[in-house]
């Protein structure tokens, strides 16, 4: 089965010069798990949100530039849990390149987290979402707290 986020991530880390790792779909399924468990999410699939103790940044803003606020260290990106890669997990070697590699990529909808799993980012065609030690790291961004209703 092809998976089309993977694939462009692949591409376009080659292109870019980009050190990335696709994680094989046992340890895939396992670290998504883990994430989905401990975090929560509102929508794990259609228009990805973090919803309750999250943070929005504003989209147009950051959407290639949030990542440099992260610290520089692997960053786990996983995707909509109904779609093609829902099994798939990609490591960005420094999660600070996460823009970089989004910006010269088709336009998709993802999560990100850490190894330790410390905090976890929704971007989706609408918003930025941040929750748990990643709120502090865009403390001098402008952001708001939503109210999701469950």
């Amino acid at each position: 089965m092809d998976k089309p986020n993977k694939q462009e991530l692949i591409q376009v880390s080659r292109k870019l010069g980009l050190e990335i790792e696709v994680l094989d779909d046992d340890l895939s399924k396992d670290y998504i798990k883990r994430v989905i468990k401990k975090f929560k999410p509102y929508k794990t699939a259609g228009h990805l949100a973090i919803g309750v103790n999250s943070r929005n940044i504003a989209l147009e803003k950051y959407e290639f530039s949030y990542s440099k606020y992260l610290n520089s260290e692997p960053a786990f990106i996983f995707f909509d849990q109904e779609g093609l890669d829902r099994n798939t997990v990609v490591i960005v070697k420094d999660a600070q390149l996460v823009g970089d590699l989004m910006e010269n990529s088709f336009g998709m909808e993802y999560f990100l987290s850490n190894e330790k799993m410390d905090y976890l980012i929704a971007v989706n065609w609408y918003v930025i979402e941040v929750s748990d030690s990643a709120v502090s790291l865009f403390s001098n961004l402008d952001i708001r707290q939503e109210d999701y209703n469950d």
